[in-house]
């Protein structure tokens, strides 16, 4: 008998499963397991983190390229990271998507925001050199600019309501 410990919820179906990561694993790699959301409710898990982990890779691969085209390169990284994993629920698992609440794109987001966030840790981490010079240029146009306010409000006559 299984103790109450040992009895998860399923995060996205909130059935009780008791699975673990490695029968998950081995659910996930089973070529043409036809499985639906009663079968394998962790499907929607696995298509997440599948997701992250090519945003990952490919935020890794924007930044280590240099990549300096914002909109090619997040246009690019969303159809990868939104259609690549389709691939494998539809041809791998041959998945029943329709059984499933947002299959197809369950995770796009999380896998996008790691990309971006890999992408220009990266490109920052490249360009420290342009960061510094452009922070500099930013705080002299600040001083500057509250030079000139503070001189253009010395004769200001104050308290009047002529327009």
């Amino acid at each position: 008998a299984k103790s109450a410990q040992n009895i998860r919820l399923c995060y996205h179906t909130q059935q009780p499963h008791a699975m673990t990561t490695s029968s998950v694993i081995q659910k996930a790699c089973k070529f043409g397991s036809k499985p639906d959301a009663s079968t394998f409710p962790e499907l929607l898990t696995v298509v997440t983190w599948l997701r992250i982990i090519i945003g990952a890779i490919y935020g890794v691969s924007l930044g280590i390229r240099n990549e300096n085209r914002g909109l090619v390169g997040a246009t690019l990284g969303l159809n990868v990271i939104a259609f690549a994993p389709m691939l494998y629920f539809n041809g791998y698992l041959m998945a029943y998507v329709d059984s499933y609440k947002n299959l197809r794109f369950v995770g796009v987001v999380n896998g996008l925001a790691i990309m971006l966030l890999i992408w220009i840790t990266f490109f920052t981490y490249a360009h420290s050199e342009e960061e510094m010079s452009m922070q500099k240029v930013l705080s002299d146009a600040m001083i500057s600019s509250s030079e000139t306010t503070e001189s253009s409000t010395e004769g200001a006559t104050v308290g009047t309501d002529e327009f």
